[in-house]
Order: structure tokens, then sequence, then C-alpha cells
């Protein structure tokens, strides 16, 4: 028998932990020794001078990041154990985008914010499969795919597939129907990249392709609009040029048109035709630093800024 065991020296090797007169364990990043080779979360507490009432333990293992309740017995010369985390319940929750936004790293908390095709949710562990996240959305993972939006780009989930939340890079998660885009071709006098087909037949609205004269037209049906505008639902249009995606999409149009609730006038507002009606063009164009990239940009990158364009409207006046 050892006279004293590191865990996290064991974690860092790769080596079993050997039975030991004496444990090293690491609760947050202070160090503590315990004589016993099993703790129980309820030791964890009394040994960080918290109580489960009011904080939640972590362990990190290489399997990941496992919750240990009050009355879980852990046995230290188990493989692979690195920490103990205890954390407090009332914490910021973390949104997973902002941290993608401002290129920070999330940390361990209590619950995370994912976003998946538009809608915010919570969960409350480090680790999540892509079953447990179309479970959230009410699919079937076999009648769906997903994928992850990183700063790496677009990956399909694959099933059983665990994503670590704390790592740095994941911003969203978006669903698609694997049986739901028969048609949409035939339906139109072109052909739309496989990426914008799955995305608007993922988003539950009716979606129709107009061709007036030589342009081209995608109109969403009834498409959501934030508050503070005269209606809730309104018909989008976006023009889609020759050679898209190479060709940026630019502005929006809506029909009926939009108000402001409190009256105030929007500016670099027009008219078009399309459809026989008359749409309102909001002509909202991309700046510099943030260019059309075709290798990443398509119809769902072009509704997200416009809506944020819809929002930005109550910061200019």
């Amino acid at each position: 028998m050892e006279k004293k065991t590191h865990l996290k020296d064991c974690y860092c090797s790769g080596m079993v932990p050997a039975l030991a007169y004496e444990y090293i364990i690491h609760i947050n990043e202070t160090e503590y020794s315990i004589e016993n080779q099993t703790i129980t979360g309820n030791d964890l507490h009394n040994l960080a001078g918290t109580s489960p009432d009011t904080h939640f333990i972590r362990m990190v293992t290489k399997k990941g990041k496992l919750e240990i309740g009050p009355l879980v017995v852990v046995d230290l010369t188990e493989c692979g154990i690195e920490r103990f985390i205890i954390l407090p319940y009332k914490q910021e929750t973390i949104d997973l985008e902002d941290c993608f936004c401002k290129g920070v790293k999330p940390v361990i908390t209590y619950q995370y914010l994912i976003k998946i095709n538009g809608d915010k949710f919570t969960v409350r562990q480090e680790e999540v499969t892509r079953e447990e996240i179309l479970k959230l959305v009410n699919k079937d993972p076999n009648k769906h795919r997903l994928r992850m939006f990183t700063k790496k780009g677009k990956e399909i989930v694959q099933p059983e597939q665990k994503i670590d939340l704390t790592k740095c890079g994941v911003e969203r998660f978006v669903y698609e129907a694997l049986d739901c885009i028969e048609g949409f071709i035939d339906k139109t006098n072109f052909e739309l990249p496989k990426d914008d087909i799955y995305y608007l037949a993922s988003i539950g609205n009716s979606v129709d392709f107009i061709r007036s004269g030589n342009l081209n037209w995608l109109i969403i049906r009834d498409f959501n609009i934030p508050d503070g505008y005269n209606v809730k639902k309104t018909d989008a249009a976006i023009l889609i040029p020759p050679h898209y995606p190479t060709s940026q999409l630019d502005m929006i149009y809506f029909s009926p048109a939009l108000n402001r609730v409190d009256g105030k006038m929007i500016r670099a507002l027009s008219s078009q035709s399309i459809e026989g009606k008359i749409y309102q063009r909001w002509s909202r164009h991309r700046i510099a630093a943030n260019r059309w990239n075709p290798k990443i940009d398509n119809i769902e990158s072009h509704l997200d800024l416009m809506l944020s364009c819809l929002n930005a409207e109550f910061n200019k006046r």
C-alpha cells in the first residue's frame, strides 16, 4: 500500500490510483488530504465548507463532468478522477451564443442556454448528446439531423455523440427534417443549396418561390416579427440573385408593411411589387466588417442578420 496518492497526478499520467493511507484531491483549486478510499458528496461539502442546499458538485473525469449528489459514494481509486468542482446554484446562467460572440470559453456552471433553431433552451449538464438536444424540441432522432455551428464551421452531430458545452466555440444547433425536402426543387425554377433546403424545411413556415420577370423571389409566409411593431406575422420576401450563393443576399421585403407601435418613423424604406402585391423594402446592408462569405452565409444567416436589424431599430431612435 502506498503512503500517499495524488489523484490529479494519476489523472495526468493515465495511471490507476494506488491504494494508499492518504489521498490528495482537489476541490476547485484547493488541495485536500483524505484518509479514506471512498468519499461522499456530503463529505466533499464538509471539506469545502459548503452545503448541498446551496451548492452543487461536479467530478471532472476522463469520461466527462459527472454530477455528484450528497449521498453518492466516490471510490478514489477509480481511474480518471482529476478534481471536484463545487459552485453555488445561484450563478449567472451561461448563454453559449454570447460566449461564442465574445470569444470567451464557457465555465462550469449550474445551467446553460443553448440555441436550437432560433429558440433558447436550458440544460444543466456540461455534456449533452444529439438525442438529448433533439428531445428538447420534441424531434425524432430517426427523422431529423442535427447540425452544430462552431468556430470551425458546421458539423453534423452523429448519433450518441457527446458535446461538451464548456469547450470554446459552440454557437448554436439547427435540426433539419430528413424526409421533408421532396418537392422543393420541383416547385422552383431555380435550385437552392442543400443547406438552404434543409433549413427551410425545418422552420415550419410555408415557403413559396416566385419568378417575377427575370427575378427569383423566396417568400416565407407568416414570418414572426419581434415585439414593437404593428404586426406579429407577415410575409417576408428575399430576392435570390443569379449565381447565389456566390452572390450575396441583400435586404428584406414585408407584406403587410411594418410600422412601429410608438409611431416613430422607420428610415430607408421603399416599395416593391412582388406577386402582384406591394411589399415594403427594408434597405439594410452588410458592412465591410461583415462581408458576405459564401462558405458560411446562406438564407438562415441572412434572416438572422435581418432580424437583428429589426431589433436594432429601437436602439437607434
